[in-house]
């Protein structure tokens, strides 16, 4: 009897930590906000790389355990790069796809 007490607790020991994380994943599927994550991918307004980063996660579906999509891409992938706006205004640097200017706030000319 106490075998089987020590083998039922060691089960549960093991198997609760699993099942309470993927109770987690499941509960952060269904929170996902498909409707905001459109918006974002259809609008003008947002940067390239945050329309691109919307339209990849409604593709890419479900996230699983290792934090990858169903595509099986890392979710690190689409990580924006500083590069080729200057404004014309303060001269700093902005990120690609920008609109406004970091820095002073002015529009960026392309």
């Amino acid at each position: 009897m106490d075998l089987a007490l020590r083998l039922l607790v060691a089960c549960f020991v093991i198997a609760s930590p699993t099942l309470l994380f993927l109770g987690l994943m499941r509960g952060l599927e269904k929170l996902r906000d498909d409707a905001l994550l459109m918006r974002l991918a259809e609008s003008d307004d947002a940067p390239r790389d945050v329309s691109s980063a919307a339209a990849e996660a409604l593709d890419k579906g479900p996230i699983r355990a290792d934090g990858r999509g169903s595509s099986g891409s890392s979710a690190g992938d689409s990580v924006p790069t500083a590069d080729s706006y200057v404004c014309a205004t303060c001269g700093a640097t902005n990120m690609n796809g920008a609109r406004y200017c970091q820095q002073c706030l002015g529009e960026l000319n392309r």
